[in-house]
């Protein structure tokens, strides 16, 4: 049995923080590879992301030399609104011999209840829960097993929008990213 982690996401875009998780996860978990998967549109998010091609581009050029990560496009491929259920459920009948683990930081957990179809989602994987900075763990628990997989650390203080943010105001984003990447969206003009 391969054991496979899903790291979702707009990843609008990928940066160093992303990486950086997934490492941390494929490590401690003993998975056998991370699959970047960029939704189209996340349900409970209003941001209407970059083009899918950028973003995937993006993706193709920071994973190029990570062996044990791979990207999968399909949600954007399939366009519209992104539904985690739709898509373990699709992954399931595909690779019945896989075991699918979910990577989610904590605010998501806290919004967990509002997921789509949650209550059978639960059945669909193991979650492996990262802590975000600033967001503590709900009181109370959707279900307990959202929260038997947690992951300490990295927490790295970097999100998509703040780059996007540096970007359009011209600021430094060395670092942040890795510089394939960056040129990649200078090249292409995109969060001016």
């Amino acid at each position: 049995m391969r054991n496979v982690g899903i790291l979702g996401g707009s990843f609008d875009p990928v940066h160093a923080g992303h990486l950086a998780l997934a490492q941390a996860a494929l490590t401690t978990f003993s998975l056998d590879e991370v699959r970047f998967m960029p939704c189209s549109q996340q349900a409970l998010k209003e941001h209407q992301p970059t083009p899918a091609k950028d973003r995937c581009a993006m993706l193709r050029l920071a994973l190029a030399n990570a062996p044990h990560f791979t990207l999968d496009c399909r949600e954007v491929l399939r366009g519209g609104k992104t539904y985690t259920f739709d898509t373990l459920t699709r992954l399931r009948a595909e690779e019945p011999q896989s075991r699918f683990w979910f990577i989610m930081g904590m605010d998501s957990v806290c919004s967990f209840p509002r997921w789509y179809q949650a209550e059978a989602l639960l059945d669909c994987c193991e979650f492996i829960v990262f802590d975000r900075p600033g967001v503590e763990p709900p009181e109370t628990c959707f279900s307990p097993r959202l929260l038997a997989h947690r992951l300490k650390g990295p927490m790295v203080d970097l999100s998509s929008t703040t780059i996007r943010e540096a970007v359009a105001n011209q600021q430094p984003i060395r670092y942040a990213m890795g510089d394939l990447e960056a040129r990649y969206l200078r090249d292409h003009h995109l969060y001016l």
